[in-house]
């Protein structure tokens, strides 16, 4: 399995061309109840994400003051990639052990969510998964949950498509083909 290793600098350098940026523990709080309001569904709790931001360096992201867009990811180590796919990975409280640490090796990512309130905001969301996918982890897989049908519709726009087994609701995307020029 290919791994990565994770160009923090340049990561938080784009994900600012999209107006997101690190998010503090109040705008977590913010982003998730936003993202709890847009899918109809629980979200894994500010402490959870702060923690997993802490060790890996870039779980939390929002646009907008107010906060008005949010982004969740977690890079997964390569144990956390196949825990994704038994379904034994915890999106809420992961395994240490299913985390890519920061400065460690990374073997996947696993988005919790991206929503946005507005057409901008939602439009800065798709713009930024689509980007960082091809420019950081397009080497590795990236998982998602389908939570809602504009979800699966807005995966299925970005290449994911569903994966049998695993977490509920599971979509995934392969790595990606990169050309000579990109590789080098």
């Amino acid at each position: 399995m290919t791994e990565v290793r994770i160009d923090y600098v340049g990561l938080a350098r784009r994900a600012a061309e999209f107006e997101f940026r690190r998010a503090s523990y109040a705008e977590l709080h913010a982003g998730l109840a936003l993202a709890e309001k847009l899918t109809g569904q629980a979200m894994a709790t500010p402490a959870s994400i702060h923690w997993i931001d802490g060790l890996t360096g870039m779980a939390g992201w929002v646009t907008g003051d107010p906060v008005d867009g949010v982004f969740i990811t977690v890079p997964l180590s390569t144990e956390g990639v196949a825990a994704v796919r038994d379904g034994s990975f915890v999106p809420a409280w992961p395994s240490l052990a299913h985390i890519c640490c920061k400065d460690e090796a990374c073997g996947g990512v696993y988005i919790g969510v991206y929503a946005g309130a507005t057409k901008e905001s939602r439009r800065r969301v798709m713009m930024a998964a689509g980007i960082t996918r091809m420019e950081f982890f397009a080497l590795v897989p990236c998982f998602a949950r389908g939570a809602t049908e504009d979800g699966k519709r807005s995966m299925a726009s970005l290449g994911f498509h569903a994966l049998e087994g695993g977490l509920p609701d599971l979509w995934g995307q392969d790595p990606l083909p990169v050309s000579q020029e990109q590789a080098a």
